[in-house]
């Protein structure tokens, strides 16, 4: 059964009509200029269906522009489908009275954690989710030390979030969302300001939550290598889903993949190389664990 589903969802960011100018000779007297008209814009998504399962860790893949974050941001109903209908946890995300039961079921982390970092002191931020819903000090102590304990950051409970490395900086917007103790944390595009040891540090905390504790992620990205241990994978191109799958049924599909704007993964691209060269190897290779075994097998 599925814990999230959209069917076939399409949204449209408003846009302001202002092309008629403002008359001051007629409007002198006026003292305030018209409310400009607001019409619908060109759909970022059309008919997007997608479904994920409670536990899974799914990404969405895509360019900018993509329509991978509008899609994200429907995830907490921080944009409501301008058609279709979009579930979380059997809840539909356009009822008013439910907003606050699917933001605390879906967490998001963004992509720069500078914007999502308040506090002065690490375990001051990662309690400002829970102070604001009234929990008790005791409990907010306890689910602070165990938030950062899930991303590996309780050393830090009483350092300054200004003197951690951008990495450390999303692993304590992660802790944040953890507090909250949501079913599913989604991460929109929130390794893209950080280098390759910040998105590795980022990366390994959310796949332990997702083993450990079971938590659904979801990873909005288009750094192909992120994707790579993911249980399923959608790929977004103009605001719909182009192609879904694991993650060796998408990356045998390379020429499809370039054609969208997207490139290999690295051990994929070493891969077809060497196919290319006459070396007979299996066309779905990703890890490098795995054409290290295909080419010992061909030395044999």
């Amino acid at each position: 059964m599925s814990f999230i589903k959209a069917d076939r969802i399409s949204y449209s960011y408003p846009v302001i009509d202002d092309t008629d100018e403002f008359d001051t000779k007629k409007k002198k007297e006026e003292t305030e200029k018209p409310e400009p008209e607001k019409k619908q814009g060109e759909n970022a998504l059309k008919d997007v269906s997608m479904e994920v399962r409670q536990g899974q860790f799914l990404c969405i893949l895509g360019r900018n522009g993509s329509g991978k974050s509008t899609f994200a941001k429907h995830l907490n109903a921080l944009l409501m489908p301008t058609e279709g209908t979009l579930w979380v946890d059997d809840i539909d995300t356009k009822a008013e009275d439910q907003i606050w039961t699917i933001r605390k079921t879906v967490g998001m982390v963004f992509q720069n954690p500078d914007n999502q970092i308040i506090g002065s002191v690490v375990d001051e931020d990662v309690a400002f989710g829970l102070e604001n819903l009234g929990v008790p000090s005791e409990e907010i102590q306890k689910e602070v030390a165990s938030a950062l304990e899930g991303v590996g950051m309780s050393e830090f409970a009483k350092h300054s979030p200004n003197k951690l490395s951008g990495g450390q900086k999303q692993r304590v917007a992660v802790a944040g969302v953890l507090a909250m103790r949501p079913k599913c944390i989604v991460l929109d595009e929130s390794t893209a300001m950080l280098d390759p040891r910040g998105r590795r540090e980022v990366m390994d905390t959310v796949k332990k939550l997702n083993k450990e504790l079971g938590i659904t992620i979801i990873s909005i990205t288009h750094f192909m290598e992120e994707t790579l241990d993911a249980d399923y994978i959608y790929v977004m191109h103009k605001g719909e889903v182009a192609l879904q799958g694991t993650p060796k049924e998408i990356f045998s599909r390379g020429t499809e993949l370039y054609a969208l704007g997207l490139w290999f993964p690295q051990i994929y691209h070493l891969a077809y190389i060497l196919r290319e060269k006459g070396m007979d190897l299996p066309n779905d290779i990703i890890h490098a664990a795995e054409l290290k075994e295909a080419l010992e097998q061909k030395k044999k």
